[in-house]
């Protein structure tokens, strides 16, 4: 894992949030491998290996929420425009040579929401404008093919 889960304040949420709903569905499932266990022999007994397998998945993720919220950096700074790129960076991108424009924000990994114009500094397009100023082009190597984008703004 990284040594840092960048965020921003609804992303820390939305993290806590799901790790409260794990803690319960956690509870919840406990109960229910006790009450397959004591059905008998446990080698033969496909509800208690199936609600056992369950408990094991939702454990797996709380512990991986739990060590992502005690190495989280909270992103943020002030609103307004900002000279070079970084995480939590509204990036305004013209497509060239076709002119058409597109909105992004660089998030870290955990809030990536490509659909939803929310890009992860790890994706090609996010390491590729990361550091980078207005009006420069950044050349990216996509699934596609590579592209080519000119920065128009870049603000908080």
């Amino acid at each position: 894992m990284a040594d840092k889960t960048y965020l921003t304040q609804a992303g820390l949420e939305k993290l806590e949030n799901e790790l409260e709903k794990l803690q319960k569905e956690k509870r919840k499932l406990s109960v229910e491998v006790g009450k397959a266990a004591a059905h008998g022999d446990l080698r033969e007994n496909a509800e208690y290996s199936a609600a056992k397998e369950k408990l094991q998945q939702v454990l797996d993720r709380a512990n991986e929420i739990q060590w992502k919220l005690a190495h989280v950096e909270i992103i943020q700074g002030k609103p307004g425009k900002v000279e070079k790129i970084v995480i939590g960076c509204k990036v305004v991108v013209k497509s060239l040579p076709d002119g058409s424009e597109q909105t992004y924000t660089l998030v870290g990994v955990d809030e990536a929401d490509p659909m939803n114009g929310l890009i992860s500094s790890g994706s090609p397009i996010g390491k590729a404008l990361l550091g980078q100023k207005v009006k420069q082009k950044v050349k990216v190597q996509l699934p596609a093919g590579t592209r080519t984008f000119q920065i128009l703004s870049i603000t908080r």
